[in-house]
């Protein structure tokens, strides 16, 4: 299959798989092996308890015949009062200039829960049922269906100061100064919707997005930074066709009804709940880095076909750290995201498909084993198929967006850890690097160009993107019409990194490695450079790490040495070749029509603009191949510098103990820092040609993590800096609500015995659905399902900042307990609607 799964192949490849598993010789504790009788031998009372429950609850029955979870007939009254409050309803929206869409929308028939004395004293013997009985009955009470949460998390002030109710399931302070915030989804809540009933939203929600399911659909997609066995595990689902499980990160969406959202934020008393249409998962099928579908775990031992290399050596042997209990698999710590649609930078420009594009993090293997690393993935959302892309390399990343490109080849921005693979979770606050790759680098390739041996790879690492020729194999070769990743680019292309001239030190960055260079860095500052190809390139072939491309930037850059005439040009990474600096973060494409630019953030706090120079005459002088090299600008927009009077705080932002949010509180004693402080969430939204910036910290703020919305951006050095407008704060172990032990929805606060566990929350993800609802003049929605994303781009840009409806993500992630921990919906959060209010 020229080295991967097509969209033709894939249900042929099912059934064979299916064969091979079928076939296959069954290992010693399958019940085959034993003797009549003895099936239930090797499993101990309580397993077998705990197993029976659970069927039972699933099948809503008991053991005995007796109804658990027994649907309630709906009452007659109740049909009369839903078809009187359905005609009211559309009489409203009438009023309010909302048409409807005819969406049946997903209700909630409520359920009847019976167990007796006996029942209850069977079930006291198994651990945790207490929680599942208690969840249960609390969405009875409660509903807690999906949408139906319209408290929120997070808060304009601390509620100490504003005087704001500190009540559990209850919001705080929630007059926020910059804008509306509203939820769509919380962690925790359960479907309704008949295909999905009783699938939990999980938590952890970090890369969002959105598009037309069809005319009258909005559908919004959101994955969870879900860690597995190496914290808390979350229920897992069955892929390609019951051959495996996966746990871990999960994508999941929800579809609303699309005139209703549109209007949603005009109406303060209707929950999400009521335009809520559908809900399900979005990974159905799973394909490796070989191409093959993604099948069950051999146990600890080698599997030699359809391994998920985020788990494994390049043998199939699984290394990680942990063992998940029940899934065969785990996505690990999917982190930040970008949906993209087909042709969203013109004609023929750009992907030829729509997809989500998501990476694998971070992860803790076992320190003597070997291991792939973990790479970027491309969710086929027509077909539900996610595809390992090895192109990327496997080192690990927080973000990889498409930016503009021209019709046969596309250029996307990545960024990340390169190599976030230390097991510092194995002793805490100890990194512990696996020295024996490091060796085997060092034995296999070194030394480095410059002499030395290879260091490991952590952040010695410098701008990137990856430019890739559509229509190719990993060898160049034309691929087959239906290959979904070489049709998009992402099997043949280059890696480029950013250099610069580091012996002149007469201009910008003055000899100075990144970070270094923004300590004192001023908005317009201008730093010219290079893009040039890295060694290495993906070749199809699955290895350990110690061959991967993380290594290369530890060399200086190729066609750089003496009669180059770029004798003086170095990787521009944050701290230089042999140390780890500051991360880089989260990326955003620049949205503006004939740019090849995006917006790259730092942990240190500081971002700004890169620009690929001359991208179409470029490409035309490589005839049809990968080019030698790319001009490049960067321009910074905020350096790691006092930003506490550039922020607008709207009389919000308050503290205890007179302190407020123009400061980062990450470390209280110290006395807080007045820099930005590890920026994570970032996004840039259009308004006519103008640029406006999300901003996301994830710091580990002690009074609660920041979220805010730039002014408009530029880097003329005119000596003006930027605006920041504070959005909203949440969480932080010293604030207030987390505190005395409240959480959205109820109950769901963790106790450790003494007190409440608190701590950091985190806004992770934003996107513009302005294109996908605005109307033309006569009150109909411009854009269609079958528009390609270059409609979206250009509608987006006709709407102003304040006019926008902005997706939002919000962590909650020492939310735990109650129906959260109950279903094993791993950690809370929120999927939120943001409506600025700023000057402009």
């Amino acid at each position: 299959m020229h080295g991967g799964a097509t969209a033709t192949n894939v249900e042929k490849e099912m059934e064979l798989r299916q064969l091979q598993v079928d076939r296959s010789r069954p290992s010693k504790e399958e019940p085959l092996w034993m003797r009549k009788g003895e099936e239930q031998k090797y499993v101990n009372y309580r397993e077998a308890m705990d197993q029976s429950f659970y069927r039972n609850i699933q099948q809503g029955k008991f053991s005995d015949g007796t109804d658990a979870v027994k649907q309630a007939p709906v009452p007659q009254a109740y049909l009369e009062a839903k078809e009187q409050l359905k005609s009211f309803t559309g009489m409203f929206l009438e009023v309010m200039g909302v048409e409807p869409s005819g969406h049946p929308v997903c209700a909630d028939p409520g359920f009847n829960m019976t167990l007796d004395d006996n029942m209850l004293k069977i079930l006291s013997t198994m651990i945790g049922y207490e929680d599942v009985i208690a969840g249960l009955q609390q969405y009875q009470a409660e509903g807690i269906t999906i949408g139906s949460t319209t408290d929120l998390a997070c808060e304009a002030s601390d509620a100490a100061v504003s005087g704001a109710p500190i009540e559990d399931g209850k919001s705080g302070d929630i007059d926020f100064p910059h804008g509306s915030i509203k939820a769509i989804a919380t962690g925790g809540e359960r479907s309704v919707c008949d295909a999905t009933y009783g699938l939990k939203i999980t938590g952890t929600p970090d890369g969002i997005g959105a598009y037309l399911a069809d005319d009258k659909t909005i559908r919004v997609i959101v994955q969870s930074e879900g860690y597995g066995p190496l914290r808390i595990e979350s229920y897992d689902w069955p892929v390609n066709g019951g051959l495996a499980t996966f746990g871990g990160s999960h994508i999941q969406y929800v579809d609303y009804d699309r005139s209703l959202f549109s209007s949603y934020m005009g109406t303060s008393d209707m929950p999400a709940s009521d335009m809520v249409v559908g809900m399900g998962d979005m990974i159905e099928r799973v394909v490796n880095l070989k191409g093959e579908l993604v099948g069950k775990r051999n146990g600890e031992s080698e599997t030699a076909v359809g391994a998920h290399y985020g788990n494994t050596d390049a043998n199939g042997k699984y290394t990680m750290w942990k063992m998940p209990k029940e899934a065969d698999w785990f996505l690990q710590s999917l982190c930040s995201a970008h949906l993209e649609q087909k042709h969203q930078w013109g004609e023929g420009i750009g992907l030829e498909d729509n997809m989500f594009i998501t990476n694998e993090e971070w992860a803790n293997f076992a320190l003597d084993q070997e291991f792939v690393g973990q790479s970027a993935h491309a969710l086929d959302l027509e077909s539900k198929t996610l595809y390992a892309v090895g192109a990327f390399t496997s080192k690990k990343f927080m973000i990889s967006s498409p930016f503009v490109s021209v019709s046969t080849s596309l250029q996307i921005a990545i960024s990340g850890y390169n190599g976030a693979f230390d097991n510092g979770d194995v002793i805490p606050d100890v990194d512990i690097y696996p020295d024996h790759i490091t060796d085997s680098r060092n034995e296999v390739y070194g030394p480095r160009t410059d002499g030395k041996n290879y260091t490991w790879p952590k952040n010695i690492v410098p701008y990137r993107i990856y430019v890739g020729i559509k229509g190719k194999l990993e060898d160049g070769s034309d691929a087959p019409a239906d290959d979904f990743l070489a049709r998009n680019g992402l099997k043949y292309g280059q890696i480029y990194g950013f250099a610069v001239d580091m012996n002149d030190n007469t201009t910008a960055p003055y000899d100075l490695w990144r970070d270094a260079f923004h300590k004192t860095a001023d908005n317009g500052d201008k730093v010219e450079g290079k893009w040039i190809p890295q060694q290495w390139r993906w070749d199809g072939e699955v290895k350990n790490f110690q061959h991967d491309g993380a290594w290369d930037y530890q060399n200086k850059p190729p066609n750089t040495d003496d009669g180059s005439g770029m004798e003086g040009y170095q990787w521009w990474t944050s701290k230089g070749p042999d140390a780890a600096g500051c991360k880089t973060e989260h990326n955003s494409p620049d949205p503006r029509p004939g740019q090849t630019a995006f917006v790259q953030t730092s942990t240190c706090g500081y971002f700004g603009h890169l620009y690929v120079k001359n991208v179409a005459e470029t490409l035309a002088a490589a005839n049809g191949d990968l080019p030698a090299m790319f001009d490049g600008d960067y321009f910074v927009y905020q350096g790691e510098t006092d930003i506490t009077q550039q922020i607008m705080l709207g009389g919000k932002g308050q503290h205890t103990e007179g302190r407020n949010a123009t400061m980062n509180w990450d470390s209280i004693k110290n006395g807080g820092k007045a820099t930005f402080e590890d920026i994570d969430g970032f996004e840039v939204m259009e308004d006519n040609g103008k640029l406006y910036a999300i901003i996301q910290e994830d710091s580990g703020s002690k009074l609660g993590e920041r979220a805010m919305i730039s002014s408009a951006l530029e880097h003329e050095a005119d000596g003006e800096d930027l605006t920041y407008y504070f959005v909203a704060m949440s969480g932080g172990a010293d604030n207030s609500r987390m505190v005395a032990g409240v959480g959205i929805p109820k109950g769901v606060a963790c106790h450790d015995g003494e007190s409440y566990v608190s701590g950091a929350h985190e806004f992770s993800g934003a996107f513009d659905t302005s294109g996908l609802i605005r109307k033309d003049e006569s009150g109909s929605f411009v854009m269609k399902a079958s528009d390609t994303g270059l409609v979206k781009r250009q509608q987006d840009r006709l709407v102003s900042i304040n006019d926008k409806n902005i997706l939002m993500t919000l962590q909650t992630g020492v939310y735990a307990c109650g129906v959260i921990g109950a279903f094993a919906t791993d950690r809370g959060g929120q999927w939120l609607v943001f409506k600025p209010e700023i000057p402009v």
